[in-house]
């Protein structure tokens, strides 16, 4: 598959890493002979030096028979140039990171009349990220779907939990809490289970369901840590999108910042935000703000030194959850030997996301597969796929659908409404459907046995 990439920052040279890997085509494009250079060394692309938005620059790199371009550079008004003349051009599908909130409210202009297939903001993922961490804070890994209406979290099973020893057919929810547990991870090994499953201690498990029924099961896990109120030292645009996610949560914020231009903007977007103008990296300034006092410490600062710094001096304080910012993966071993162990990279965000859609991409055939997660040490796969067109599987009962080992169909999204199927519920054309399975499927014909 041929891929084009424009700007050779810290997203860029992770895509270029990533799917060079796998046999594509993948030409950079970046405007500084230096970076582009350096990319091309460690990574088997070819470079194009020039403006990632310049007609004659994308004709060099070969815009007109590309499968995917991406546009990635700091300017998001260059991304979108890029994105549309990309298409005018010919490329098939134009992936653009936008950053700035005021394009929020025209992102369905900028997709369905300017032709950019998938627009994606850095700081509102992270800020999603984030969001999740804080709901789940005992949970090893939060993943949400279906524009966060679903939810998949990971918990290590404790000693004295319900579920140890149990077998899942024996797992009683009521029809408004329904989860399922998805996958199990016990030492090396990864089973999809069925009901006859027996969970022992140290299993960790994925369990999936709708956002409030997965928050249930959280709670009916036994953990005792709830978040309910949070500090948010650094006021910028994670914090302007983080604090709207917290707030139709109901929960308590207060943002402190040493920019009183960034804290009357967030007051005026946010009045029932407790906006702090302030020095964050005065110790006795947040005591004195209540640092203890919090469920959870968000450390947003533009500096990922001064980041460490709170984050330790949060961790000597308080057992709340603390989630930090940090932008250089080479800090993260230093942060977590002082027990800081969420933390949240906003350019590994947006190029796992990229990622995943372009994988889906690149394994899908008519343009079936949505996006693609590895998980597990990339031993599980989990697929959306968007039902087009009629198969032989539409309007089956699941009950009757002769479906491969280790293959099950997680949940369905039909018309707005989310489904975790039974064995009477069937696929119908205009389905979003997750399938997670532990063997590489192309399309979703693939799900059953012939």
């Amino acid at each position: 598959m041929k891929i084009i990439i424009v700007g050779a920052g810290v997203v860029g040279e992770s895509l270029c890493s990533e799917l060079s890997e796998v046999g594509n085509d993948v030409i950079l494009v970046e405007r500084e002979e230096g970076r582009l250079n350096k990319l091309v060394e460690t990574n088997d692309v070819t470079g194009v030096i020039g403006n990632g938005a310049s007609y004659e620059t994308l004709l060099e790199a070969g815009t007109d028979t590309a499968d995917i371009f991406i546009a990635t550079t700091p300017t998001d008004e260059l991304n979108i140039m890029a994105c549309i003349i990309a298409k005018k051009m010919g490329a098939k599908y134009t992936i653009a990171r936008v950053r700035n909130p005021e394009y929020g409210s025209n992102l369905s202009f900028v997709r369905d009349d300017l032709g950019i297939s998938l627009i994606v903001n850095p700081e509102m993922e992270s800020a999603k990220n984030i969001a999740n961490k804080l709901f789940f804070p005992n949970a090893l890994s939060v993943e949400s779907f279906f524009w966060q209406r679903a939810n998949m979290i990971s918990l290590k099973i404790e000693e004295n939990s319900f579920l140890k020893d149990m077998h899942l057919k024996d797992l009683e929810v009521k029809q408004s809490e329904k989860v399922i547990i998805c996958i199990v991870e016990r030492e090396d090994e990864v089973f999809i289970p069925s009901g006859d499953f027996k969970i022992l201690k140290d299993d960790v498990i994925y369990v999936m369901g709708p956002t409030e029924a997965v928050r249930k099961f959280y709670k009916k896990m036994g953990y005792k840590r709830y978040v309910n109120s949070s500090m948010i030292i650094g006021g910028g645009t994670i914090s302007h999108y983080l604090i709207n996610i917290l707030l139709k949560e109901k929960k308590q914020v207060k943002v402190i910042d040493n920019d009183m231009e960034k804290l009357e903007h967030l007051s005026q977007a946010y009045p029932n935000v407790c906006a702090i103008y302030g020095d964050e990296t005065d110790h006795e300034f947040l005591i004195d703000e209540g640092i203890k006092k919090f469920d959870s410490v968000v450390i947003l600062s533009e500096s990922d030194e001064e980041n460490m710094v709170l984050s330790m001096f949060a961790r000597s304080l308080t057992n709340s959850k603390i989630v930090t910012k940090i932008d250089r993966t080479l800090l993260l071993p230093i942060i977590e030997d002082y027990g800081v162990r969420s933390t949240v990279i906003p350019k590994k965000v947006i190029a796992d996301i990229i990622i995943r859609v372009v994988r889906a991409r690149i394994n899908t055939r008519g343009s079936k597969m949505k996006t693609l997660h590895r998980l597990c040490q990339n031993k599980v796969e989990l697929i959306i796929f968007e039902i087009k067109k009629e198969s032989h599987t539409v309007g089956i009962p699941l009950k009757d659908l002769k479906l491969k080992t280790n293959v099950i169909i997680a949940s369905i999204f039909r018309n707005d409404n989310l489904i975790f199927p039974g064995g009477n519920d069937t696929i119908e054309i205009g389905d979003y459907v997750i399938i997670i399975t532990t063997t590489p499927i192309d399309d979703f014909e693939g799900i059953v046995l012939k």
